[in-house]
């Protein structure tokens, strides 16, 4: 016997023996049995005289649980994606600002260059100029349209080629 205080609790003759039958069939002494009933009532906070209430409890803690797991992966995943993306945007937008300028210092430098030129000179070297915006423009929308073509094949909730077929060869 341990050294344990042990108290006395009186049951009812339907609750005393619902409780010896239900000890028995788990293997274990009624006393063990009922202080595991109420270690298991009293650690979740619950009314053992509510049943229908209690189940629902039960539901509300796992889902309250599950809601909370939910929660900190959204939470992990805005400090890893949101965070690479964030410095992906930053390292083009600097990157951006330093190409404009530079490009505003070789501007100077070519209409320094550019005022020693004759008319037909300066008149070819703006025609090719003219054609060199063109196919760049060009060259930024075809790479603009690409990437938003392979954003939308790619996107979230679209399925990759080779698992559409595979789903539809289990049709």
């Amino acid at each position: 016997m341990s050294t344990e205080l042990r108290k006395r609790v009186t049951l009812d003759n339907n609750a005393h023996r619902k409780a010896e039958a239900a000890a028995a069939e788990v293997g274990t002494s009624l006393g063990v049995y009922a202080s595991a009933a109420v270690e298991y009532f009293a650690t979740r906070g619950l009314d053992p005289r509510e049943t229908e209430a209690r189940e629902g409890q039960l539901i509300m803690q796992q889902i309250k649980k599950l809601g909370d797991r939910v929660f900190g992966f959204m939470q992990e995943q805005e400090r890893t994606l949101l965070t690479a993306m964030l410095e992906e945007m930053l390292r083009t937008r600097i990157t951006l600002e330093r190409v404009l300028r530079l490009n505003e210092i070789l501007v100077g430098n070519l209409n320094a260059q550019l005022e020693t030129l004759s008319e037909a000179q300066l008149q070819r070297q703006q025609q090719a100029l003219q054609l060199l915006r063109q196919r760049n423009e060009e060259a930024v929308e075809k790479q603009v349209k690409e990437a938003l073509e392979a954003a939308q094949k790619a996107g979230p909730g679209k399925r990759s080629k080779p698992a559409e077929a595979a789903a539809g060869q289990g049709q």
